[in-house]
């Protein structure tokens, strides 16, 4: 007798294989755009072009350490997808692979890629139902630190300076496309890891905000969003409004979202205004809220933060 109910214990904790496959199913699909953006990054990592005297160019394909990083972020969405539902832990033949664990493996990742990663993660987190969304911003905050202790507390500033002049020279020198979308990604997360180490007064992100260059701005916005301080409302509020590029003022409503339960009425006022302006698509006015895009997520967010602070 007691065999049997040992056995009819076992069979109703068991899990279906339909419900296996199902789950299995869930996270091994990755999202179509994902897909594609990481395929044609794949390719462009294998492409040498080199020119001779005679400008004439040649054209080959290699297999290179970057090549292997891209082929790695396909997987990225399913990795994201078992390590939240795994309480944090991965199972793997060698044993369990726990936070630390993931540490180590995220410490072998040049900072390039790390930065990528926290940035793609933030993008998740902004489109993700609320449980996910402490999830994903969980992951996030891990893989910041791994970045953040991989730059020495004396070399931050200097740090966060010259990721402001790559911005600067990708945005003056590289097409737009994949590869330059992934530096750009890149320089942000690695700005939104170092923020908390570099202490700025209150003048440098004024004057970062106001500058002239694109670099600094964006490193003016990361320390805007990092502090939630209304006494950069203004500066960014004109960044929302007079933002140069579409991913510039990404930036911006994400620094806004920050600050905005800390508005006053009239702020608010200005920034419903604003907003309402910037969703009328249009890139030759410089209006780069697009309905489907992240942009179009965040400002959704904000007016319906600006309603709920109203009542």
């Amino acid at each position: 007798m007691d065999n049997k109910s040992d056995n009819s214990e076992v069979s109703k904790s068991l899990i279906s294989r339909e419900a296996v496959d199902w789950l299995l199913q869930r996270i091994f699909q990755l999202p179509k755009k994902w897909l594609i953006i990481s395929i044609i990054l794949i390719l462009i990592s294998t492409c040498e072009i080199s020119w001779s005297k005679k400008e004439l160019f040649a054209f080959k394909f290699k297999v290179t350490n970057t090549t292997a990083v891209f082929l790695s972020l396909v997987w990225l969405p399913s990795i994201l997808k078992i390590f939240a539902l795994s309480g944090g832990a991965l199972k793997t033949p060698a044993g369990e692979i726990g936070s630390s664990g993931m540490k180590v493996m995220l410490e072998s990742l040049t900072v390039d890629s790390l930065g990528f990663f926290i940035e793609q993660t933030k993008l998740a987190e902004e489109v993700a139902p609320p449980k996910q969304q402490e999830e994903m911003r969980q992951i996030r905050q891990e893989w910041q630190r791994v970045y953040a202790s991989k730059v020495p507390l004396s070399e931050g500033w200097q740090k966060m300076e010259r990721l402001a002049e790559r911005y600067k020279e990708l945005r003056m020198t590289m097409p737009s496309g994949p590869q330059r979308t992934f530096e750009m990604e890149s320089i942000t997360g690695q700005m939104r890891a170092l923020v908390p180490e570099v202490k700025y007064s209150v003048q440098e992100v004024k004057d970062l905000l106001q500058s002239d260059d694109q670099g600094k701005r964006l490193l003016g916005l990361s320390v805007a969003e990092w502090s939630g301080d209304p006494f950069y409302f203004d500066l960014v509020l004109h960044l929302i409004r007079h933002s140069e590029t579409a991913f510039e003022q990404t930036s911006a409503l994400r620094a806004m979202e920050k600050m905005v339960s800390k508005l006053n009425t009239y702020q608010k006022k200005d920034l419903q205004t604003a907003l309402i302006e910037q969703r009328n698509f249009n890139p030759d006015e410089k209006c780069w809220i697009k309905p489907d895009s992240n942009r179009w997520i965040l400002s959704d967010r904000l007016l319906l933060a600006l309603q709920i602070s109203e009542t």
